[in-house]
């Protein structure tokens, strides 16, 4: 079986051998430095640990044209850069940790408008010149695919200063739902020639909806505003053939599980533990919900008992199927290479 192949029955539920393995979201800039004596730059980690990464279809899901990136301030730590989303933000130049954002580029519902005029799907540009020849190559493929977008809760994320967006639930209700049905048309419109074209093994929808405590918003707002949404991407994508949606989102998504789960969304990820994110007692709840992710990296990394819990763990879930193993979040430098090796090698021992 190919790769390819053992990922569908997985997520079907079904045993394989040669269980395959992967790290979906993937490794620190800081930890591949770290390892570099082992894992040299030009080799790709993966191959090297012989796990699986899902190939991303490359549609540009931003905005054609892209505004002009430009450095506006420099220091030896850190740069002051209006970037090609018309996000001003200071940029770290020695870490990968997130940016620290200073200006949106929607401010009003008039921003909105014209942010829309660099939101056409149907813009050339968005597919690769060499499209062709990658639909033949995807025909003929032994991994798995993936289309990838902004969902449209980080639409307003993305682009709306945080405590303007949240009180715009109050402010301009209506505007929020009008972005919601924007963004979601928009992907439909997008991805429609790719659907057609190719067969894709997963949809992944970033949101970031989430904190340690709980959704960002209300569950009446999330079933008001943003589950028909879903509902009608969710509809839209399976007419096609598409059996692996999965909602990715940090923080703590309980309560508002069975909406996602209702919606249609088929699967979860990166369910992170810090925000008490157990995969374990959500397979009890949602026996036929798809999950990736939901070891503890923190665990893991103490190695001894916490990091053989993690692979107990992993094993029970596996043994259930429609589950991945991987970490809650990518990789982060706090491992060494013989504890990710140990590790990895656990799980290949007992799955």
């Amino acid at each position: 079986m190919t790769t390819r192949e053992k990922y569908l029955e997985v997520m079907d539920f079904k045993q394989v051998k040669d269980f395959p393995f992967t790290e979906f979201m993937g490794f620190w800039p800081e930890t591949i430095d770290a390892w570099e004596n082992i894992v040299p730059k030009n080799e790709d980690i993966f191959e090297h640990f012989g796990i699986f990464d899902i190939h991303k279809v490359p549609i540009d899901f931003n905005f054609v044209p892209a505004f002009k990136r430009e450095i506006l301030e420099e220091t030896d730590e850190w740069i002051l850069v209006r970037d090609e989303q018309n996000c001003l933000k200071k940029e770290f130049k020695n870490s990968s940790a997130m940016p620290h954002y200073l200006e949106f580029p929607i401010k009003s519902r008039e921003d909105f408008y014209q942010i829309k005029e660099r939101m056409d799907p149907y813009s050339p540009e968005r597919y690769p010149a060499n499209w062709d020849e990658l639909v033949k190559e995807y025909k003929n493929r032994d991994y798995p695919l993936e289309l990838f977008i902004r969902g449209p809760f980080a639409f307003g994320r993305d682009f709306i200063e945080f405590n303007q967006y949240m009180m715009l639930f109050y402010d301009d209700k209506e505007l929020v739902a009008e972005m919601y049905e924007f963004q979601v048309d928009f992907m439909m419109k997008l991805w429609e020639k790719a659907l057609n074209e190719i067969d894709v093994d997963m949809v992944y929808i970033g949101e970031d909806m989430a904190y340690k405590n709980g959704p960002m918003i209300s569950k009446e707002f999330f079933e008001e505003l943003i589950f028909p949404q879903y509902k009608k991407l969710t509809s839209y994508l399976k007419s096609f053939g598409v059996k692996n949606i999965f909602l990715d989102s940090d923080g703590n998504i309980e309560v508002i599980l069975p909406l996602i789960v209702e919606s249609g969304i088929d699967g979860i990820l990166p369910l992170e533990n810090a925000a008490g994110m157990d995969p374990l007692k959500i397979r009890e709840q949602f026996p036929k919900l798809k999950m990736i992710g939901g070891l503890d990296k923190l665990k893991i990394a103490k190695g001894g008992e916490a990091l053989e819990k993690e692979v107990q763990k992993a094993k029970l879930l596996c043994a259930q199927g429609g589950y991945l193993p991987s970490f809650d979040h990518s990789v982060p430098p706090i491992l060494s290479y013989d504890d990710y090796s140990k590790y990895l090698g656990r799980l290949r021992e007992e799955i």
